[in-house]
């Protein structure tokens, strides 16, 4: 009797667990659905300020006007390559929360790998951590974060994360650090993200999709053309102010398809330990059958024995 028990507590153990993961992998499951609405509504964004850079520079990227323009913007203007001793900042976007798999081992382990390169070349690693897992990670093994974000999860308000880039570009602009690094993931898919580390700073509107094309124009009477916008109070202003939001919108793309990526493996994992657990049950189930059927027969084996002693 005690063995049937103890496997009956165990089978409902089992099943309570089975409720919470497959809740958690329902909640996971809602979380990408925001995420994906949230990143196609930051490309739109992003998409739209890229189209207004031509405006903004009165000519298309790459011709000699762009150039003398962005000579004047600490955030893209060109640098020469860093020289040993400088200073590199590494952004590291990692979880608040656990039970994702291996999403924050894998973006850690790449972390480690590039601090050791760039120690290797010279360089001096500092970080900027987002995420509980990460900043728990670095203290555990005495690494100083520059500058540390705990509060980040699928409701970050762009506003938040500006908040952090400024303190970044701050320290670039101010030639603290000679660049700034990405360290995220990038949702390939459900099943598969890829760890990349991509350089931000000094910010390439190039990479971050900018069109070729020049300033937009409308034809007026007699054939000639003039430009569709006019710009206020000056393009150097109106760079200033368009530029660090690009960049700040460029990093809160990734920070939101890292995060996509840590719900998709969220999900993965819950998924997994759900049917684990079911596995379990019926396993647990089958042995109790057996259990009880064992305990049945010996107990019938024991009457039928005492009631054959009886009669003798």
């Amino acid at each position: 009797m005690a063995k049937t028990r103890e496997i009956r507590k165990r089978i409902v153990s089992v099943r309570n667990i089975h409720k919470i993961t497959h809740t958690m992998e329902r909640v996971a499951q809602s979380k990408v659905v925001k995420l994906n609405t949230r990143i196609a509504a930051a490309r739109a964004f992003r998409s739209d300020l890229a189209r207004l850079l031509p405006e903004a520079l009165g000519a298309a990227l790459g011709t000699s006007q762009a150039h003398e323009a962005f000579a004047a913007i600490p955030l893209v203007a060109p640098r020469a390559a860093p020289a040993p001793g400088s200073r590199i900042m590494l952004f590291v976007v990692t979880s608040s929360r656990g039970l994702c798999g291996a999403y924050n081992a894998r973006v850690l382990q790449a972390t480690r790998a590039r601090m050791q390169d760039l120690s290797r070349a010279g360089m001096v690693p500092i970080l900027a951590v987002m995420g509980k897992k990460g900043l728990s990670y670095f203290r555990y093994h005495n690494q100083p974060v520059e500058i540390a974000m705990s509060d980040a999860d699928e409701n970050l308000p762009f506003a938040s994360l500006l908040e952090v880039f400024e303190q970044a570009a701050a320290l670039y602009t101010s030639r603290s650090v000679a660049a700034l690094e990405l360290v995220s993931t990038r949702y390939r898919t459900k099943a598969a993200q890829e760890v990349v580390i991509s350089k931000l700073l000094p910010f390439d509107f190039t990479a971050a999709g900018v069109p070729a094309a020049g300033p937009a124009t409308v034809r007026r009477g007699g054939g000639a053309e003039e430009a569709l916008y006019f710009v206020e109070p000056t393009r150097r202003d109106v760079l200033a102010a368009l530029v660090p939001l690009a960049a700040g919108v460029e990093l809160f793309c990734a920070v939101l398809e890292a995060m996509l990526g840590e719900q998709a493996q969220r999900s993965l994992a819950m998924r997994s330990a759900s049917d684990n657990a079911d596995s379990m049950t019926k396993k647990l189930t089958r042995t109790y059958n057996r259990a009880r059927q064992t305990q049945i027969t010996s107990e019938m084996i024991e009457i039928i024995s005492g009631s054959e002693g009886g009669r003798e």
